[in-house]
């Protein structure tokens, strides 16, 4: 009976193991870095109140002008999206934007979301932004939208997670059978 019940740790142990790894790895990347760098707040000269007060839709160098004296970053093109696309680095965000395509000070891309009817700045996108929404997908086990913390993939692997840590700590303190 003991054998069997330490295959079957050993089992779950292998189908939760590499979820344990990614939780393990994202958990320490999220720990390593500071979200408001991740949110691109470092690029902003100053935080300003979010209103929601509506204004006349503002043209494209408009938008290129509020990044101009809003951020640390050069706008080189901008283009309005009006769709919601799934898992998209604007999501959750009013429909239309406007997105400026802009250079930091070392010639990264960074992607800079308006808001037309607002002419505010509502999300900064770097390199190291998709690389958290990377990893808070493989964190939450949600990897195309990356928004979903109750799905049942979680859920299970969770309960295996546990199940395998309190199976382990049984098996630890009993002695192996030496069938």
């Amino acid at each position: 009976m003991n054998a069997s019940n330490r295959k079957v740790h050993k089992f779950i142990g292998l189908v939760v193991s590499v979820q344990l790894l990614l939780w393990t790895i994202s958990g320490i990347f999220f720990s390593f870095n500071k979200i408001d760098q991740i949110r691109g707040e470092n690029y902003l000269k100053s935080v300003e109140q979010i209103t929601s007060e509506k204004i006349s839709k503002i043209s494209f160098d408009e938008a290129k002008e509020i990044v101009i004296e809003k951020t640390f970053l050069k706008p080189i093109s901008v283009e309005e999206i009006t769709e919601e696309k799934r898992g998209s680095e604007f999501r959750g965000r009013n429909l239309p934007l406007y997105k400026l395509s802009s250079l930091d000070s070392s010639d990264k891309e960074v992607n800079v979301y308006i808001d037309p009817s607002l002419g505010k700045i509502v999300a900064i996108r770097t390199f190291e932004w998709r690389l958290w929404d990377l990893m808070w997908g493989l964190h939450i086990m949600d990897w195309r939208d990356r928004d979903d913390i109750n799905n049942l993939l979680l859920k299970i692997f969770s309960i295996l997670a546990l199940i395998s840590s309190i199976t382990g700590i049984i098996l630890f303190f009993r002695p192996k059978s030496k069938a």
